[in-house]
């Protein structure tokens, strides 16, 4: 698809607007920056927030050595569009993919002439990295529909995580949806000539029950072939780890930035042999025993550099768990709901960033912060500015970061939204949910279930739903109907922000 003009010249002034507002990394920026995204990991998962049943203690270290946030929350309660928001600054509802994930045969979702954070921080003179789980689709929309990417799997994978501002990518499409292979740059690792990928476009999955019954969603496009490239999820978070550690022992000279996706907690939930029965509480909290070794192995290799004292780490994950019977722990601790709810199981997720010297040790943060902020804080942190409509929802939170006062606006609102497309709004304390329950599936119902409508609902019960999260963290008291002025005010907010105003 040709990139339309006014987009080329959107990149091109973003480009001359920064570079002439910007001489160079602050002085007392990092010297490097580490980002460890966790995947469907839940606000209860860590022994830092209060998880008894086994202890994650390499994460823990982040806690202990800089500041844990308590009200940190992903943009949406599902992969993709946190990731969207992660990467530019901006909702992912002002989207064509809405609400929703895109799969591995989904265009990229990223706009051409979006300005991202890796962009900053490679105009900012750092080397710029992903290991892991990109998740955003790959290749131009068809023209005149959004729906059909023109990626070929077995040829180059473009455009994609290096035409958004990386200068390496080494990972995964996806997680749950075929093709299970690993990316390097622009190609599939160990794809054969002899097994190409093939792409089914078929939504109909008669026959392919074994599918629905391990992932709990019927695929919606399916690929076959790729013999010699299909990866083993037993051993795909060990490969990840070895392959983000020794791209921080290459580029240990130089200012980088790494963000590392992670697989782990998301399904299928498969822990490798070494890490089966560490927990005590079955295959879910292996996994999490194994993101915690993951972690531990990027914390010693910086150790091993010298790299630590000057290195920004930030931990956190792209929504709420899933809810699992476990025995002794529950994953999203006190919280309602799970992914794919806009309640803050959904959504509310852990939040740790170490940087010696500079963050107080065993810190802690009630503020309200998402992770849709990360690139406009990062560029406070190098000293660079962003130009302007870039990151259009992003408030930096480095006064809180830094226990410091704050010199630019703080976030006091955040728009909150469901699976299946129901709108919300924090502020302040309040949590408003314009629709019952959580807005991805009706209690009792197994997760997954296609077709449920979020606004089917009952008549007897308000419509829609308002909590005092100060008094009421676990959302168990519904005060819709008993201020209906503060829900017509913050109805009022959701629809401006909504309009385009980031945060009135």
């Amino acid at each position: 698809m040709t990139v339309p003009l006014p987009a080329r010249a959107l990149a091109v002034g973003f480009l001359a607007a920064t570079l002439a507002a910007n001489a160079g990394i602050a002085a007392d920026a990092p010297k490097n920056i580490v980002l460890i995204l966790a995947d469907d990991l839940g606000y209860g998962d860590l022994s830092s927030y209060g998880a008894t049943a086994f202890e994650t203690a390499n994460i823990d270290r982040l806690a202990m050595e800089g500041r844990r946030f308590m009200d940190a929350h992903s943009p949406h309660p599902v992969c993709t569009p946190t990731r969207y928001s992660l990467m530019t600054g901006r909702y992912s509802w002002r989207t064509w993919a809405g609400t929703a994930n895109v799969w591995s045969d989904d265009p990229l979702l990223i706009e051409e002439g979006r300005y991202t954070l890796p962009m900053l921080l490679r105009e900012a003179g750092y080397t710029t990295g992903i290991i892991g789980k990109w998740h955003l689709g790959y290749g131009r929309p068809s023209v005149g529909n959004w729906s059909e990417a023109g990626v070929d799997y077995n040829g180059k994978i473009a455009p994609g995580p290096l035409e958004v501002g990386f200068d390496y990518y080494f990972g995964i499409p996806h997680v749950g949806q075929q093709p299970h292979v690993l990316i390097e740059n622009h190609r599939v690792v160990g794809l054969r000539p002899e097994s190409p990928l093939q792409l089914h476009r078929d939504d109909r999955w008669v026959g392919r029950t074994s599918y629905l019954e391990r992932f709990g969603f019927p695929p919606r496009h399916y690929f076959t072939g790729g013999i010699g490239a299909i990866y083993d999820h037993r051993n795909l978070a060990l490969r990840l780890t070895e392959k983000a550690v020794s791209w921080i022992r290459d580029h240990s000279e130089e200012e980088f930035f790494l963000y590392f996706a992670h697989r782990n907690t998301h399904g299928p939930i498969i822990p490798n042999e070494q890490f089966r029965g560490s927990s005590g509480i079955g295959a879910y909290g292996d996994f999490v025993l194994e993101l915690d070794w993951s972690v531990g192995r990027v914390l010693d290799t910086l150790d091993e550099l010298g790299l630590a004292e000057d290195t920004l780490v930030l931990f956190s994950s792209d929504n709420g768990a899933v809810v699992r019977e476990l025995r002794g722990h529950r994953v999203n601790g006190p919280l309602r709901g799970q992914k794919t709810e806009a309640y803050e199981g959904g959504q509310r997720v852990p939040l740790l960033a170490r940087w010696p010297g500079r963050i107080e040790a065993g810190s802690t943060s009630h503020a309200l912060v998402a992770l849709t902020d990360v690139i406009a804080t990062l560029a406070e942190v190098v000293g660079w500015k962003l130009p302007a409509g870039a990151g259009p929802d992003s408030f930096s939170f480095l006064g809180t970061l830094l226990g410091r006062e704050q010199s630019s606006a703080i976030r006091t609102s955040l728009v909150l939204n469901s699976y299946r497309g129901g709108f919300g709004i924090r502020h302040g304390d309040w949590k408003l949910l314009m629709f019952q329950g959580g807005g991805a599936r009706p209690v009792g119902q197994p997760y997954g279930v296609n077709g449920w409508n979020p606004y089917d609902y009952d008549r007897k019960q308000p419509y829609g739903q308002l909590y005092n999260l100060k008094e009421d963290l676990g959302e168990q008291r519904n005060l819709y109907a008993e201020q209906p002025a503060r829900v017509r005010s913050m109805m009022q907010l959701l629809r401006t922000i909504r309009a385009g105003a980031p945060n009135p």
